[in-house]
């Protein structure tokens, strides 16, 4: 920390960078040396490339922000990722950029597509282009290795979705239930008046009653209109609510499943398969995602509330705050207990190919939020918690592993989960 105190930026730049025998400034000068370079510097054992990295990356920050922030044009990757994302009605990230949105998986592919397609903006246009052409060019890389990209399987119809759309008919059921109820009473209101005016002259009496009895007459019609709402709002109202509350669920839990799988996407390559919505013997509910790959098997579940929302994971127990206390959730909804009984039935389902192949991999049950905002406090939970935008680390740990599934192990269960999708 003293060498990086007393360290000024023009002695930074005269540090060598890591096995190289060029100086950082120079690989800054001639635009190979990348923010995400610095970092990583940031971590070196060597102090010299440390302070000078942490030194030299704010610096670097610092420039690309004043550049952006006049109106330039991005020319690579840093400044593409420093320019502001314009559409935070969505992200609820006002003033974000393109880099931490991307970091903290709020935006993925789509989104940059969807920029591109939308916007007028030259300097969003450009940026979007060169953080596209980025992730393109890490799929070619993929393809050039040999492996090519993730595998993924999908059914065309998920739980998830045929949930949403369960509840969404139901929720349009009530809606034209309660629409048709006010039309009648509308019109049989309507009838009944004419009906008044025409057989028994009601304007006269009308028009013959004092004050006293018009003031009755408004507060009766008064009072039974409020009767009648608030029966409505503890009945049909009520029930459309819920049925709103349940699609905006299913909605969510679709984007967060498909985000999960777009970082999956990103970080493995064709060394790895990912199985998405499967379902065991027939069960109504489905397995969010099984990641089959070199170091083992993986079943995931995945949550995405809304960001102010905060649980408690301790053991096998999972709470959720309400209020200022934390109340434990009904086993039914308990994600830990849930992806733990998950990970169960697949063992059980993969255990003749197991023995068989003498593979000592355990199926390893994993929680992912797909809301990086989520505030989850882990203590000593029985299972693996990972945020989304933890992934990208966590996966490189992972491949810093043994293998521990054969070659021909992996073949076998991959054709046994294949059969599923073959349906």
């Amino acid at each position: 920390m003293s060498l990086g105190y007393f360290m000024q930026p023009q002695q930074a730049r005269q540090v060598k960078w890591i096995d190289r025998n060029r100086t950082i400034g120079e690989m800054l000068d001639d635009g190979s040396m990348t923010l995400s370079m610095l970092a990583k510097g940031m971590e070196s054992e060597n102090q010299s490339i440390k302070a000078a990295c942490s030194i030299l990356k704010t610096e670097r920050e610092n420039q690309i922000k004043s550049y952006i922030a006049s109106g330039q044009m991005p020319r690579n990757l840093d400044e593409a990722r420093a320019v502001v994302w314009p559409y935070d009605r969505r992200t609820q990230k006002p003033g974000w950029t393109i880099g931490q949105l991307l970091d903290n998986c709020v935006i993925s592919q789509k989104d940059i597509n969807y920029a591109i397609n939308k916007t007028w903006k030259g300097q969003l246009y450009q940026a979007c282009v060169i953080v596209l052409s980025d992730i393109l060019n890490i799929e070619s890389k993929k393809m050039i290795s040999g492996n090519g990209p993730l595998h993924v399987e999908q059914k065309r119809n998920s739980f998830m979705s045929k949930e949403g759309e369960a509840a969404t008919y139901k929720y349009g059921f009530w809606m034209g239930m309660t629409w048709a109820f006010w039309m009648v009473l509308v019109l049989a209101d309507i009838g009944y008046l004419i009906y008044q005016i025409i057989a028994k002259n009601l304007i006269d009496g009308l028009l013959s009653l004092n004050w006293i009895s018009w003031l009755v007459l408004i507060l009766g019609v008064a009072v039974g209109s409020l009767v009648c709402v608030k029966m409505l709002n503890r009945t049909i109202f009520r029930r459309i609510d819920h049925l709103e509350l349940d699609i905006k669920k299913h909605k969510a839990g679709q984007i967060g499943e498909d985000k999960v799988a777009d970082e999956l996407r990103k970080n493995l390559d064709g060394s790895c398969h990912l199985f998405r919505n499967y379902h065991i013997n027939g069960k109504e509910q489905d397995i969010d995602e099984i990641l089959l790959s070199p170091w083992g098997v993986f079943v995931i579940e995945i949550k995405n509330p809304s960001g102010n929302n905060a649980f408690e994971l301790c053991g096998e127990e999972f709470k959720k705050r309400i209020g200022n206390k934390y109340v434990q959730v009904k086993d039914k909804r308990n994600p830990i207990k849930q992806v733990r009984g998950n990970a169960r039935d697949l063992k059980c389902f993969l255990e003749p190919i197991l023995s068989e192949n003498a593979c000592s991999a355990w199926v390893t049950p994993i929680l992912i939020w797909a809301n990086a905002d989520v505030t989850s406090y882990d203590k000593d939970c029985v299972i693996d918690v990972w945020k989304i935008n933890e992934l990208s680390r966590k996966i490189d740990e992972l491949k810093q592993k043994p293998q521990k599934i054969s070659d021909k192990c992996y073949k076998e269960i991959e054709k046994k989960l294949m059969k599923f999708y073959e349906e």
